[in-house]
């Protein structure tokens, strides 16, 4: 079986010291497609050779949503159009909003989402979204913007979440589902159509396991606790969100 890691972070300084075992120990379980999440030059630099060398590993850049306190400079903007014509990525991610942490900056977040939904469109790539108490804000941007892409780590409302589909966007779900008493991303789980399911780790964030240093080989985890909800096999899962993964990059 081939699993997908929608929302990983390989370049992350936390994989330094052994991102190469890293990397054999998701490819020993299957999980041989990933989007690697680069919002800084070292995620970029550390990710860039990694799809060179494995054709399912997918680049996605950005300017993240939790990074405009210090400088929301139209110079970033043009730093990232230079990445995107000279790195080619497979994605603009993430980039969205997020007033849980960063309330205090909503104005530059919102121009910088937009910039970057408009950078998307221009080179026809699909977009990684994070949104945290945000989402009103980030439906009607999207609705403004239109583009196709994955909201990441969903943990909205079925409504929003249908929402969201019918604007051309994937639902992603990350490790809350292995919470104890994580209701709301079930609910959702069980509702939206298979085919706009995705699975993620958002590794090495999100860990699900006190202690534990997060991994993409741990998205199999996810993937078990998302079939029993599904009622389905695995293998069936399996089939079903590598055919969304493939069908989101198709487009290109």
């Amino acid at each position: 079986m081939d699993y997908i890691d929608a929302h990983c972070h390989l370049g992350s300084r936390q994989y330094d010291s052994d991102r190469t075992d890293v990397i054999e120990r998701m490819l020993d379980q299957g999980v041989r497609n990933v989007i690697m999440i680069c919002c800084s030059r070292h995620d970029l630099q550390a990710s860039l050779p990694l799809r060179d060398r494995y054709p399912g590993f997918k680049l996605a850049c950005s300017i993240h949503p939790q990074d405009l306190e210090n400088d929301s400079s139209e110079e970033r903007l043009q730093k990232l159009n230079e990445i995107i014509t000279s790195c080619h990525p497979d994605m603009i991610g993430e980039t969205g909003l997020d007033y849980y942490s960063h309330p205090h900056t909503r104005e530059q977040q919102k121009h910088f989402f937009i910039a970057q939904l408009e950078l998307a469109r221009r080179y026809h790539l699909p977009v990684n979204v994070h949104s945290r108490k945000a989402s009103a804000d980030t439906l009607a941007i999207l609705k403004e913007h239109p583009c196709e892409g994955i909201i990441h780590s969903y943990s909205g409302s079925v409504e929003m979440a249908r929402l969201y589909i019918k604007e051309g966007y994937y639902i992603s779900f990350g490790a809350s589902v292995l919470f104890p008493g994580s209701k709301k991303p079930r609910q959702v789980i069980a509702d939206i159509p298979l085919e706009r399911l995705l699975i993620e780790t958002d590794s090495p964030y999100q860990s699900p396991v006190l202690g534990h240093r997060h991994e993409p080989e741990d998205v199999i985890r996810i993937y078990e606790a998302i079939s029993q909800i599904r009622n389905i096999r695995i293998e069936q899962l399996a089939e079903a969100v590598l055919a969304n993964f493939n069908r989101l990059f198709d487009k290109k």
